[in-house]
C-alpha cells in the first residue's frame, strides 16, 4: 500500500491513488493527530507526547478517551484500519505502508545543492496554513520556511523571494540592481519607491544606506530607457514549467534560430503535443540570450476572435477601455517596442489572424512566437512542426528515447520507487501505445498510483491502441488523444464521470463554490480531488491565491461531447451561480475598496459573459437582467461600454417584465453609460432609478442615486442649491447606512459640485473626508481621485507649489497602477499649476499629450474639469501666443500617454525641451481605464 501526506501548503492524503476527500475528516481531532505524526521522524511518537500537544490542559488518563476517538476517526477516513496504532506506550501512523511526506522529500532534495530549483518547486506553500495557530506546528513551519527562503536566494529567484517575504531588502535591492545594470533608470526608480513605502509601512522606517545609494546611482542615469513591459508587472510572466522539459532541445535551438531571421514563427502541432511548454523554454532562453522582455497572452481566455486585441493589451499591462479603441490602444502599447510577443493558443481565434500582421507592422522591433493547430496563413510566417517525443532512443548519444524519459520522469513523481529498468518493455510499449504525445503519457503516467506497468500496458493497449474512436477525417497522430481521456475516464467511478462531463460548463478556471453549484450528488471535493489526481481537472490559484479549477482546452472539449444530457442542466445552474455571485459582489461595492471588487469581475468576466449568454439563448429574462444590472459600474470604470450599452438597450426593451429592484439597477447602469456624452439622458436614467428604490425601501441605492443624480448638475449655477440639498440627503442616508465606500463617493460628488460653483472651502472639507475613508479602506483608486481633486483647490487659493505636489501624487498612483484615463484627465490638470510656476511652455504639451490620451481612449473629459480646462488654456494662450500654443500642444499629441508620464515623473520636469522619442517609459502593469471621477 501507498501513501501520500501533503503537509505543505495544505493537508492532504493519497492512499494508492484515491485521495482522502475533505468530507472524511469528520473531526478536527483525527486529521491533526495525522498532521502531528506526519510529521516526526518515523511517523511515531509517545503516547503522552501525544497528549501534551494536542491536549495540554488534561492529564493522561482523562485525554486517553479522546486519543482513542481520534485514533478511530483517522483510519475511517483514511480507510486503513492499521492508519494509526496504539502500542504500549507509542502512537504510530501507518507503520505498514510505504508512505511519502511532502516535507521528508523537500527536506530531502533540499540538501543537495544540484537539487535547488526541485527543491523549490516542492515548496507548494507554507506549512499547513489551516492550522496556523497550532502551537505544536509553528516550530517546524518556521523551519521550513526559512529553508525556502534560503532557497531562492540561491537560486538568485529575487523576484519570488520579495513575494513570499516583502521586507527582505538584499531581495529588493538585488532587482534594482538588476535594473540599473540593465539600464532601466524607471523600474529602478519604481521599484525603489515601492521600498520605501513599505519601509515606512511596516517597520515606521526610511531605507538605509544601500538602497540610498542605489537611488542615487539610479537617479543620476539618463531618463531614457528601452520601451517595453515591467518585468513582473506590465509583461506577463512566461510560464515556467515545473518539471524539466524532456526532449526538446534540438526544437528549441531551431526555434531561436528560425526568430532571429523571421519576425513571425508558428509552433504548428496536435493538442498535447507540447507547443506551450516549448514556447515557455523558447521564451526564457530568447530573454536570457538577448537581454529583451517577453510577454506571454493565454488566448485560451477568449473565445472571440475580437477579443485578442483586448486580452493582448491587458496582458502588456494596459486596460484596453472601451472596446471601439482597443485596437488603437495595442498599436500604441507596442510602438517602439524591443519584445518577443509569446500568443498561445492560437487556434481557438485563428481569424484574428489579420490583427497579427498588423502588430508586425507597428513595430520592427518586436517578434511574435504563435502556438496553434493551425497555420495563421500571413505573408512572413515561418513554420515550425512540433512532433510527438522521439520513440527510439539517440544512437549518438545512448540515452533513453524521449517519450521514455518522460514517462520516467513521471512515473518517479507519481511512486518514488518506480523503476524503470525493472519495467523497460511495459513502458516503451505504453509510449508507442500513445504515439510518444506528452499530454497521453502525463495521463497514463499518472495511473501507476493504481496499476503495475503491466497492468497499465495491458489496459492501455486495448484502448488507446486502436484509432476505432476517432474521426476519420483525423491524421494517424491524433488518433489516440480521445482514447486516452476516455480510457482515463473508464478507470473512475461514476461520480467522476459524471463531474468530467459537467466541468464543460466553465470557460476557464473557477472557484470550488462554482463547481459545486452544477453538482448536486452530495459532497463535490471527493470527486474533484480525484479527478484532479488524474490530471483530468487543473488546479491553479487565482490572484489573492484561492484554489481555481479548470480543464485544458483539448480535455474540455471532450467532455463537452460526454455532457450532451446534462448540458442544459449545467448551463443553467452555472449561470444561476454567477448571477448570484455578482449579486454579492455589488453588495461589496459599499463596503469594499474599488479595486478589490473590480479585479474580482475581470477574473471571471468570461464566466459571467457565459452565463449572460445561456441566459439570452434560453429567453430567461429574469436571470438575464440581474446578470446585467450587476455590472453598471464595472462597465463604467472598466471602459466596456460598448458592451454595456448593448446589453442595457436589451433590458430597457423588456422592462415591464423585470422585479423592481432589478429594473431600477438597469436605470443606475444606463444612466452610467449616458453619463459621459449625455448628462441629462444620465439624470432622466438616475431620477427614475432612484424614485424605484424609495419605493422598495432601498436605503444604500436611495442615496447612491441621488448622489449621482446630483453629479448631473455639475457646473449648472441656476441649480446649486438643488443639487446640494439633493448631496445632502444622499450623505445623510450613506452615513447611516454603515457603507464607508458609498460615502467617500457621496463626498467626492459633493466636491465636485461646491468646487466648481466656487465654494472651494466646503469642497475641501469634502475632498479631505473622502481621501481619509478611501486610505483607511486603501482604495487607491479614490485616493488619486482625491488627491487631484484637492490639487485644484490648492491651485485656487495660489499655493502652486501644492497643487503640482498633490497633482504629483495622483499621476504617480495612476502610473504604478496602471490608470490610464485617470491618468490622461490629471495630465491636462498638471498644466495650471506648471504655466503658474513659470514653465507655460511645458503646460502646452501637457496640454497636448492629454488631449491626445483623451481621444485614443474614446474618452471625454470630466464635467467637473472642463471649466478648470478652458480657463487653463486661455492662460496659457494669453502667455506664449496662439501660434506657439498650438505648436507645443501638437508636440504634446506625438508624446504617448507612457512617454509624457515619464517626462514629468521619471525626469528633470525643467527639461521641457525634449521631443518625441527621447524619453520612454515602460507600458503599466495594470490599468483601469475608466476611473470614475465624480
Amino acid at each position: 500500500m501507498h501513501v501520500d501526506i501533503n503537509l505543505l501548503g495544505g493537508f492532504a492524503v493519497v492512499v494508492d491513488g484515491r485521495a482522502v476527500g475533505a468530507h472524511a475528516w469528520t473531526r478536527r481531532s483525527a486529521a491533526t493527530l495525522v498532521k502531528l505524526l506526519a510529521l516526526r521522524p518515523g511517523r511515531q511518537l509517545a503516547r503522552e507526547q501525544v497528549v501534551d500537544l494536542l491536549w495540554p490542559d488534561l492529564l493522561l488518563e482523562q485525554a486517553a478517551p479522546r486519543l482513542h476517538k481520534a485514533a478511530h476517526y483517522a483510519r475511517t477516513a483514511v480507510g486503513v484500519p492499521s492508519a494509526v496504532v496504539l502500542a504500549g506506550d507509542v502512537v504510530s501512523l501507518l507503520p505498514d505502508a510505504d508512505v511519502v511526506v511532502d516535507v521528508e522529500r523537500f527536506d530531502r532534495v533540499s540538501g543537495d545543492p544540484a537539487s535547488v530549483e526541485e527543491a523549490i518547486g516542492l515548496y507548494r506553500g507554507d506549512l499547513l496554513p489551516e492550522d496556523l495557530y497550532e502551537p505544536w506546528a509553528d516550530a517546524e513551519r518556521e523551519r521550513l520556511r526559512v529553508s525556502y527562503l534560503d532557497l531562492l536566494r540561491a537560486a538568485g529567484r529575487w523576484a519570488d523571494l520579495v513575494a513570499a517575504e516583502p521586507l527582505d531588502e538584499e531581495a529588493h535591492l538585488r532587482l534594482v540592481q538588476q535594473h540599473v545594470e540593465s539600464g532601466e533608470r524607471g523600474q529602478a526608480l519604481r521599484r525603489l519607491e515601492a521600498m520605501a513605502r513599505l519601509w515606512r509601512e511596516e517597520l515606521g522606517v526610511e531605507p538605509g544606506p544601500a538602497a540610498r545609494a542605489l537611488h542615487a546611482r539610479a537617479h543620476a542615469m539618463p531618463p531614457v530607457e528601452p520601451a517595453g513591459p515591467a518585468p513582473g508587472g506590465g509583461a506577463s510572466r512566461v510560464p515556467r514549467p515545473a518539471t524539466r522539459t524532456v526532449g526538446r532541445d534540438r526544437d528549441v535551438a531551431a526555434v531561436l534560430s528560425l526568430l532571429e531571421d523571421h519576425r513571425l514563427v508558428t509552433l504548428l502541432g496536435i493538442g498535447g503535443v507540447g507547443k506551450t511548454r516549448l514556447a515557455a523554454e523558447v521564451a526564457h532562453e530568447y530573454a536570457e540570450t538577448t537581454g529583451q522582455r517577453t510577454c506571454y497572452v493565454d488566448l485560451t481566455k477568449v473565445t472571440d476572435p475580437g477579443l485578442v486585441a483586448e486580452l493582448t493589451v491587458s496582458e502588456l499591462g494596459v486596460r484596453s477601455g472601451d472596446n471601439a479603441n482597443v485596437v488603437q490602444m495595442l498599436e500604441e502599447a507596442l510602438q517602439r517596442q524591443r519584445l518577443l510577443l509569446v500568443l498561445d493558443n492560437f487556434e481557438h481565434v485563428v481569424e484574428a489572424a489579420d490583427l497579427v500582421a498588423r502588430m508586425l507592422q507597428w513595430s520592427a522591433d518586436i517578434r511574435i512566437l504563435v502556438t496553434s493547430r493551425a497555420r495563421l496563413r500571413v505573408a512572413g510566417e515561418r513554420v515550425h512542426e512540433v512532433q510527438p517525443l522521439a520513440l527510439d532512443r539517440d544512437e549518438g548519444t545512448g540515452g533513453l528515447a524521449d517519450a521514455v524519459a518522460l514517462f520516467d520522469q513521471v512515473a518517479t513523481a507519481v511512486d518514488p520507487h518506480f523503476r524503470l529498468a525493472q519495467h523497460a518493455d511495459d513502458v516503451a510499449a505504453i509510449c508507442r501505445a500513445v504515439d510518444g504525445l506528452p499530454l497521453a503519457i502525463e495521463i497514463a503516467g499518472g495511473h501507476l498510483r493504481t496499476l503495475s506497468p503491466s497492468l497499465l500496458r495491458e489496459r492501455l493497449t486495448s484502448r488507446l491502441g486502436s484509432a476505432a474512436g476517432a474521426g476519420r477525417h483525423l491524421p494517424d497522430r491524433q488518433q489516440t488523444i480521445p482514447a486516452t481521456i476516455d480510457w482515463s475516464l473508464q478507470l473512475l467511478g461514476p461520480a467522476e464521470q459524471r463531474l468530467f462531463g459537467l466541468f464543460a460548463a466553465f470557460h476557464g478556471a473557477v472557484p470550488l463554490e462554482a463547481v459545486e453549484a452544477v453538482w448536486d450528488d452530495g459532497d463535490v471535493v471527493d470527486p474533484l480531488s480525484v479527478l484532479v489526481d488524474h490530471s483530468l481537472v487543473r488546479r491553479t490559484t487565482g490572484y489573492r491565491g484561492e484554489p481555481r479549477f479548470g480543464m485544458l482546452a483539448l480535455v474540455r472539449e471532450h467532455a463537452a461531447r460526454l455532457a450532451d444530457g446534462e448540458r442544459e442542466a449545467a448551463r443553467a445552474a452555472h449561470a444561476a451561480y454567477f448571477s448570484s455571485w455578482l449579486d454579492d459582489l455589488y453588495e461589496r461595492r459599499w463596503t469594499d475598496a474599488t479595486d478589490r471588487w473590480l479585479d474580482d469581475i475581470g477574473e471571471m468576466i468570461q464566466e459571467v459573459r457565459a452565463a449572460h449568454a445561456w441566459a439570452a439563448h434560453a429567453g430567461d429574462v429574469p436571470l438575464t437582467a440581474r446578470i446585467t444590472a450587476a455590472l453598471g459600474a464595472y462597465w463604467f470604470l472598466e471602459g466596456h461600454h460598448a458592451e454595456g450599452l448593448r446589453w442595457i438597450d436589451e433590458m430597457l426593451g423588456v422592462e415591464d417584465r423585470l422585479e423592481p429592484v432589478v429594473a431600477a439597477r438597469i436605470h443606475l447602469a444606463a444612466g452610467f453609460m449616458a453619463f459621459p456624452s449625455d448628462r441629462a439622458g444620465a439624470r432622466g436614467h438616475w431620477e427614475r432609478a432612484t424614485a424605484l428604490f424609495r419605493e422598495l425601501g432601498e436605503t444604500r441605492l436611495v442615496a447612491y442615486g441621488l448622489a449621482v443624480t446630483s453629479a448631473t448638475y455639475i457646473g449648472d449655477v441656476g441649480n446649486v442649491e438643488l443639487s446640494l440639498r439633493m448631496n445632502d440627503e444622499a450623505l445623510a442616508l450613506g452615513r447611516g447606512t454603515g457603507s464607508p465606500a458609498l460615502v467617500a463617493q457621496v463626498l467626492n460628488v459633493r466636491g465636485e459640485l461646491t468646487r466648481v460653483a466656487g465654494l472651494d472651502e466646503m469642497a475641501r472639507e469634502a475632498y479631505e473626508e473622502g481621501l481619509q475613508i478611501s486610505g483607511d479602506l486603501g482604495d487607491e483608486m479614490y485616493v488619486a481621485v482625491f488627491l487631484s481633486n484637492l490639487s485644484y483647490v490648492a491651485e485656487h487659493r495660489g499655493d502652486h507649489e501644492e497643487a503640482r505636489r498633490l497633482t504629483h501624487r495622483a499621476l504617480r498612483i495612476c502610473w504604478s497602477q496602471g490608470r490610464r484615463l485617470m491618468a490622461a484627465w490629471t495630465v491636462s490638470q498638471l498644466a495650471g499649476p506648471e504655466r503658474a510656476l513659470g514653465r507655460a511652455e511645458l503646460g502646452a504639451v501637457l496640454v497636448g499629450a492629454g488631449d491626445e490620451a483623451l481621444r485614443v481612449l474614446g474618452a471625454r473629459r470630466h464635467p467637473g474639469d472642463v471649466p478648470e480646462h478652458a480657463r487653463v488654456v486661455v492662460l496659457l494662450r494669453a502667455s506664449l501666443g496662439d501660434e506657439r500654443f498650438e505648436e507645443l500642444r501638437e508636440e504634446g499629441a506625438r508624446l504617448t500617454l507612457d512617454e509624457v508620464l515619464a517626462r514629468i515623473l521619471d525626469g528633470d520636469p525643467e527639461r521641457d525641451g525634449e521631443r518625441d522619442g527621447e524619453v520612454r517609459v515602460p507600458v503599466q502593469r495594470r490599468v483601469h481605464e475608466g476611473v470614475e471621477k465624480s
